[in-house]
């Protein structure tokens, strides 16, 4: 201390038992529950999950596999124009050259027949009227009757030639058209070859094109298949680490209930009197001791009611008196000493006796020595009810 006068007061701030019972106790639970608590891992369907990836990665190669297969037969197909070729080869011959292939087998017959039955009329009908008529003139056999038999033949030949012309004409007319016809149907028939040939491609790009997409559909089924089982793993997994930190999250929760409250405290001052002053008081107390107590000092001190001695010379004194007396009944003889020997175990010699004092006799001839390494003079209980 820099002043030996000067005093000091320290003040000691302390909480409520019960608050601090409260942290003890919540500091052990803690500790308690943070040991108990274990991680949970990853769950079944987390591990299903794990376990399915690899096959959910590649789930789409089959299916885009045919979708390869398809499109190459799309364009491995009779394309339109190839389809189209054949019947468009045919649509564009000359349909002249191919009239006669379209002309009636029965057409040459019944021009045939025409000019027999013309021939056939002359000789019948046409000859024998004009002779008739030379006849009954006078003029048969006649060049008059020559020509009119001749015109009679030409005219009818050429009436017959005339229908045969318009027979054989229509017959012609009749296959060139159906040439034409065919051309066209060829033409047509090329054009819807070739737009099957172009549905037929078109199909398969389409289901091609549909297998590539079921494919990515596979895949992205079955990523959101691996991506549910993890999620709903997850899920499992928040709930068992939840019910192990359960303890923790409860203990959080309940020291979060006094955080903010005013916690009431009790302070203690504690007065330190400085060196000096504590020496005075002391003193001053000690002589007060040995005042007396009556009108003016004149009667007995407080030490004096106490002891019943009026010193502490005189307390001594009387200290070792009973000292002697313990030592004469555990010893069983009579040792004399003066009333002023001291307490104090330093005075003693290395026999037991009192060294530097006079001894009386006693009745016992052998002096009694006291072993003061087994028996503490001091010890009321050496003494027994003495």
């Amino acid at each position: 201390m820099a002043n030996l006068l000067q005093s000091s007061t320290t003040a000691a701030s302390t909480a409520p038992s019960y608050y601090t019972d409260y942290l003890s106790n919540l500091a052990s639970a803690g500790t308690a529950a943070q040991k108990n608590a274990q991680y949970v891992g990853a769950q079944p369907l987390q591990q299903q999950a794990f376990e399915n990836v690899g096959t959910a990665g590649t789930a789409y190669q089959p299916t885009l596999e045919a979708a390869g297969n398809t499109l190459n037969a799309a364009t491995s197909a009779t394309s339109p124009l190839a389809a189209a070729s054949p019947y468009l080869s045919l649509a564009t011959q000359n349909p002249a050259q191919e009239a006669s292939g379209y002309v009636s087998q029965y057409l040459a017959p019944a021009a045939q027949l025409l000019s027999d039955i013309n021939q056939n009329n002359i000789n019948t009908n046409l000859a024998p009227g004009a002779n008739a008529g030379a006849i009954g003139s006078g003029q048969f056999g006649s060049t008059r009757n020559a020509q009119v038999l001749g015109q009679t033949e030409a005219l009818a030949n050429q009436q017959t030639n005339s229908q045969i012309e318009q027979l054989l004409n229509s017959g012609y007319q009749n296959a060139l058209n159906a040439a034409v016809q065919q051309n066209q149907i060829s033409n047509q028939a090329g054009s819807t070859a070739a737009s099957a040939a172009g549905t037929g491609q078109q199909n398969l790009t389409a289901a091609g094109q549909a297998q590539s997409q079921l494919a990515g559909q596979n895949q992205a089924l079955s990523l959101a298949d691996i991506n549910a089982l993890a999620t709903l793993g997850g899920q499992q997994q928040t709930i068992a680490q939840n019910q192990q930190n359960y303890p923790l999250t409860t203990l959080s929760t309940l020291a979060g209930l006094m955080q903010g409250q005013a916690i009431p405290t009790s302070t203690t001052n504690t007065a330190q009197m400085s060196p000096l002053s504590a020496l005075g008081t002391v003193g001053a107390g000690t002589a007060a001791l040995f005042q007396g107590t009556g009108v003016n000092g004149t009667g007995p001190s407080l030490f004096q009611q106490l002891t019943g001695q009026s010193s502490l010379p005189a307390l001594l004194s009387s200290a070792g008196s009973a000292i002697n007396s313990g030592l004469n009944w555990l010893t069983g003889g009579t040792t004399s000493s003066t009333t002023n020997q001291p307490l104090d175990q330093s005075v003693y010699g290395g026999t037991g006796d009192y060294s530097g004092y006079t001894t009386g006799s006693d009745t016992n001839t052998t002096t009694p020595t006291v072993d003061t390494t087994t028996i503490n003079p001091l010890d009321p209980n050496a003494y027994g009810a003495g």
